[in-house]
């Protein structure tokens, strides 16, 4: 069957539910869960269907592909690669006959390769409402995107950012007027972390000394993530607390992981530090953590954070991008300067060894993640911000 076939199946699979808002959701990538694979995959799944019809397309797919599939959601892959290629052509002309036959409202893209491709041709079909959702803070967008946004940023309605911080960096770098910015926090189920678990058994699971005091991340090893931050602060404190354990949680098949790993070799911290590579069951791992640390570069607002917070734990974070939307310094974490290990290790030292700040820290975080950042509340502010684009329409 070839691409055309398949959006002609794609459009016409519920084309019958007409009273339904029908949102398009369009991402370069549903392969792993990532940031923004995450609030696409929670959104879809959560959304009041009786309400919306959800539609996803990605120009890869995989995991998370099938995982929608399986559980109702109207997913295809469309397999662009390169956005300037006849391949992207024709799959443009694809997706404007779907667009047009099944009559879709509302476009929201992930990534700037889905703005670029789908804002021209949601536009082109005549589609009423295109929302960029954007996750991050521009770390990866090349001097090209950045002037596609300033000049075309009319293809689009409004932009929900995952954060204050990312809203107002896209209003200073494209020139895009606040009052077109919606900020919508992640979201998470905060049941699922605040769940007991048999902290001896989860310990004898991966490994880990129950004794120790266990410094977690969560995070894939890229150089954004800044582990090797973590690396250099830890260097700094060993010799005054060498009773730790730093547990990293997170794809290590990397480039980077490998500059970290030597760096680890070369400082002989070794014994130190474990790799569980990805895992699924998070909650259950945040449990045996003491102090949670994220001393990545770059941040719009960051899922592992209030995972950790739903979960309890005292959190270490750069000051920087969304983190302090998530954080409160002193209350339920710490901040510290971004990009600096001896501001992180200065943090590590105030929380190392002091159980009753961690536990107090870890109430505040837990309080106010369930206040603050649930899947319900996240959910809610979407359905009725796209609710009113339309009835602005």
């Amino acid at each position: 069957m070839d691409s055309a076939d398949r959006m002609k199946d794609f459009g016409t699979i519920k084309k019958q539910s007409t009273e339904k808002i029908r949102i398009l959701y369009i991402t370069s990538l549903l392969d792993k869960k990532g940031g923004a694979e995450k609030n696409l995959c929670d959104i879809v799944l959560n959304i009041d269907k009786h309400k919306f019809m959800p539609y996803v397309l990605a120009f890869k797919g995989g995991e998370l592909t099938e995982e929608l599939e399986t559980r109702g959601i109207n997913v295809q892959v469309n397999g662009v690669s390169k956005l300037i290629s006849y391949n992207a052509l024709k799959k443009g002309k694809d997706l404007y006959y779907f667009l047009k036959k099944v009559k879709i409202q509302v476009i929201v893209t992930y990534h700037h390769d889905a703005d670029i491709w789908a804002g021209i041709i949601a536009r082109l079909a005549g589609v009423l409402v295109v929302i960029s959702s954007r996750r991050d803070m521009g770390y990866q967008l090349a001097k090209k995107h950045i002037w596609f946004y300033r000049i075309f940023s009319h293809l689009f309605s409004s932009f929900i950012t995952v954060s204050e911080a990312v809203g107002l960096e896209i209003s200073r770098r494209e020139w895009i007027g606040q009052g077109r910015i919606k900020v919508i926090h992640n979201g998470l189920r905060t049941d699922l972390y605040s769940k007991k678990h048999d902290l001896q058994e989860v310990c004898k699971k991966y490994g880990i000394s129950s004794t120790k005091t266990v410094i977690g991340i969560v995070a894939s090893f890229r150089p954004v993530k800044g582990q090797m931050y973590l690396v250099e602060a830890i260097n700094k404190i060993v010799k005054s607390y060498n009773d730790i354990q730093v547990v990293c949680v997170g794809d290590n098949e990397t480039e980077y992981f490998s500059s970290v790993k030597s760096r680890i070799d070369e400082l002989e911290l070794q014994k130190y530090f474990l790799f569980t590579g990805v895992q699924q069951n998070i909650p259950e791992i945040l449990s045996i953590f003491d102090i949670f640390v994220m001393p990545s570069v770059n941040e719009g607002f960051s899922n592992a954070i209030i995972e950790a917070m739903a979960a309890g734990k005292p959190v270490i974070a750069p000051d920087s991008g969304g983190n302090p939307e998530a954080v409160e310094h002193g209350k339920s974490g710490f901040l510290f300067k971004p990009c600096d290990s001896g501001s992180l290790a200065e943090a590590l030292k105030k929380l190392i060894n002091n159980k009753d700040l961690c536990q107090l820290m870890g109430r505040e975080g837990r309080t106010r993640t369930g206040q603050l950042f649930t899947l319900d509340k996240m959910i809610g502010k979407t359905e009725n911000f796209i609710q009113s684009i339309l009835d602005y329409k």
